[in-house]
């Protein structure tokens, strides 16, 4: 499997080298708009209201509506300076929760997290300890232009990244919720509410439970293609290709992380200032003269990488 993502989990003063892969996929029939006469695509056109033609991607901004009808608009420089100057290759951990607390309804869309490279210690030293202490990290994360709230959790052998909606993204639902004054349920009622929830109770197996109307149209994709109810069309899609990058160098975990406590410590912001790129590089090269090897170079982060 191919990475799209590659960067470094950010944990104190110590950086794990990581690579996010797609870890769901959405399995929806999709349909497209055909011209039911010759069985042609129908395309969507890029059409201005105010001229009445047909605009060419370099001709076309974006807007913000403030009211209606009337934009603010935006170039393409201006939107690049709101997403930030960042490179967005690091997953920043900023706090450890415990994954009972957090509402189901922030969680999005997740990805898997594997080791960036050969070198293992620090990836399995986070996915171990988070597993023992039963918590998940609260992390920042750049994909694409936007920062978002992601959720880095133990699964299995690997981590998952469960991207999160912000706080003012959920919509309140104090205005539906049932008043309290209600009657109230019955002791038996209670009871045999209690006995049947016991009864369909058991292990989580999503497998138990598949996508019937998505069986239910590929049969009948089938039966058109058997009756020859189909139409050709020449035109593709590329795919886009994935990105994939090196990780980083390695020096002592332990002493990063002690000096991540010390830092944790001290009064004001809990967010460390990450050690110089210099002192990676030395560490990294000390480490490879004591093992023989020639040094690789300087690090590409500011962190040293576990």
């Amino acid at each position: 499997m191919r990475s799209f993502w590659s960067g470094e989990i950010a944990f104190g003063l110590v950086t794990i080298p990581a690579k996010l892969y797609t870890a769901t996929k959405d399995l929806t029939p999709q349909f497209h708009q055909l011209h039911k006469e010759d069985g042609g695509r129908v395309t969507m056109v890029r059409r201005c209201t105010k001229c009445h033609r047909d605009l060419a991607w370099d001709e076309i901004g974006k807007g913000y509506e403030v009211s209606k009808g009337e934009y603010a608009l935006f170039s393409k420089e201006e939107l690049a300076k709101l997403d930030g100057d960042e490179e967005g290759g690091t997953i920043d951990i900023v706090e450890f929760v415990d994954p009972l607390e957090v509402d189901l309804a922030y969680v999005e869309k997740s990805y898997w997290v594997g080791p960036g490279s050969k070198n293992v210690r620090g990836y399995e030293l986070l996915r171990a300890t988070l597993d023992e202490t039963k918590k998940v990290a609260l992390a920042k994360v750049k994909l694409r232009t936007r920062t978002r709230l992601a959720l880095l959790r133990p699964r299995g052998r690997l981590f998952s990244l469960d991207m999160m909606r912000y706080a003012e993204e959920l919509v309140p639902g104090d205005e539906i919720a049932p008043s309290g004054d209600g009657k109230a349920a019955q002791p038996r009622e209670k009871q045999l509410a209690l006995h049947l929830i016991e009864e369909l109770s058991g292990p989580f197996d999503p497998a138990k439970h598949p996508d019937e109307y998505r069986s239910a149209v590929l049969a009948a994709v089938d039966q058109k293609v058997e009756a020859g109810q189909v139409s050709k069309d020449g035109t593709a899609e590329a795919e886009a290709p994935a990105v994939a990058a090196t990780g980083a160098q390695v020096i002592d975990l332990a002493e990063l992380l002690s000096r991540s406590i010390q830092v944790a410590n001290k009064p004001g912001p809990a967010k460390a200032h990450h050690a110089p790129a210099h002192h990676a590089a030395d560490a990294a090269e000390h480490e490879d003269a004591e093992k023989g090897e020639k040094p690789k170079g300087q690090a590409k982060k500011k962190r040293a990488a576990g």
